[in-house]
């Protein structure tokens, strides 16, 4: 009995320490190993593939640290092109395509396209006729290999030779109900919906097509419905109205993850195109407040990351401004020790960017932030005091560079 004592006492200790190092500043560790476990690798009925099983309740919220930026992706500060009208972008999303990053605005009627460097390509608009939108663009895809932009709407995505602008072909998906998201994989296509309530069981949640619009393989809604594949006490997010978020990775698998701002949990599944194969590999709570919330869950090569956004009062902007609180987490994939964070610019004296509204796709990081808002941050940080003379110096030179009729900046990185 004194042992058993002794040793739980032990063990009290050891997670106290692990707590109160991991609650350091990561400039001194530059890694997660000394925070402790926050999830544990469950066997799968099929004994092939596991279930990561992360705890909210695991993290210490009231202590994040700081986790540079260039930890977690390979990033630079891109000032875009504005020498006309047309090329100004507002609130919205940035998506990276090799050379080419995308930004549609929240309305759904316009798309820029600039290259990575920040050089204004061309505009593609709602209007009339196949050339335009005719309506509401959900998402944008560039397939940048063969150089032609996707718009894609309710019942049909448009492609655009991105050179030229013009219009070439349109691929009806009448038989879908949702907006999807769209990826081009060498010579197919990959959607993807959120495959919704009851009534939508009977349609598909993935599906792939030849560049014509065939059908090849899917994967249909009712596969969320599964209760063979994860633990039953995770099953509430399959229930409830969601929304899909994907990526490639580098180990030939896509990222399906299922976000619902009221579900008690939400997973990541990994789907192989090759196969046809779709199974659940990360699960975390997901933690009800009487506000509502919004949580993302995301996966890189090497982190496991999501974050919660809990609203303080009215709506949130879809630029990620607005009257919110954001909690971020980070989760090492290899020996799942994680915690909560800051997630900071280490490049411009660690600047927190953890309540900006990021976008990871196709392997990268992108942040979309109008000159005023950089500014705001700079002058954060800079009355935050704790930089030397040179972190000072670039953070002044910088901030006063920036005219706010700028055209927005992003920061875009290839994630690790």
């Amino acid at each position: 009995m004194r042992k058993e004592l002794l040793y739980n006492i032990f063990q009290m200790c050891l997670t106290i320490f692990l707590l109160l190092s991991c609650q350091s500043k990561i400039s001194q560790s530059e890694s997660l190993m000394s925070c402790p476990v926050v999830g544990v690798k469950n066997a799968i009925d099929n004994a092939v593939d596991s279930l990561i099983v992360v705890d909210y309740n695991n993290f210490d919220f009231d202590h994040p640290i700081d986790f540079p930026l260039s930890e977690f992706c390979d990033y630079e500060l891109v000032k875009l092109e504005n020498s006309t009208k047309e090329m100004m972008v507002g609130p919205g999303r940035f998506y990276v395509f090799g050379n080419y990053m995308t930004w549609r605005d929240p309305y759904g009627h316009r798309a820029l396209v600039f290259d990575r460097q920040g050089n204004y390509i061309r505009t593609f608009i709602d209007s009339q006729g196949p050339e335009g939108f005719e309506g509401f663009c959900s998402s944008i895809h560039v397939d940048a290999e063969n150089e032609e932009l996707y718009a894609i709407l309710r019942r049909k995505t448009k492609v655009y030779n991105l050179k030229t602008g013009e219009y070439v072909k349109s691929i009806d998906h009448e038989k879908e109900m949702r907006l999807p998201l769209m990826i081009t994989m060498q010579d197919k296509l990959l959607f993807v919906q959120a495959p919704g309530q009851m009534e939508y069981l009977k349609k598909d949640a993935i599906w792939q097509t030849d560049k014509e619009g065939n059908q090849v393989k899917s994967i249909p809604s009712s596969f969320f419905w599964n209760m063979d594949l994860v633990n039953h006490q995770y099953f509430e997010d399959f229930w409830m109205s969601s929304f899909p978020l994907i990526k490639p990775s580098g180990e030939d698998y896509f990222l399906f993850s299922l976000n619902n701002r009221y579900a008690i949990c939400d997973t990541t599944y990994h789907y192989y195109p090759a196969t046809n194969r779709m199974v659940p590999a990360t699960t975390m709570k997901n933690p009800y407040t009487e506000n509502g919330g919004f949580y993302t869950q995301e996966e890189t090569p090497t982190y496991y990351t999501a974050y919660f956004t809990e609203m303080v009062s009215g709506t949130i902007q879809l630029d990620g401004y607005g009257d919110r609180i954001t909690k971020r987490v980070m989760v090492d994939k290899k020996t799942l020790r994680g915690s909560s964070v800051h997630l900071c610019l280490d490049k411009l004296g660690m600047i927190d960017i953890t309540a900006e509204y990021a976008q990871t796709f196709s392997g990268d990081f992108a942040l979309n932030l109008s000159p005023d808002r950089l500014q705001q941050l700079i002058e954060e940080r800079l009355n935050k005091g704790g930089l030397d003379d040179k972190e000072r110096l670039k953070l002044r030179t910088l901030y006063d560079s920036i005219d706010p009729d700028d055209n927005n900046y992003v920061i875009v990185g290839k994630l690790k």
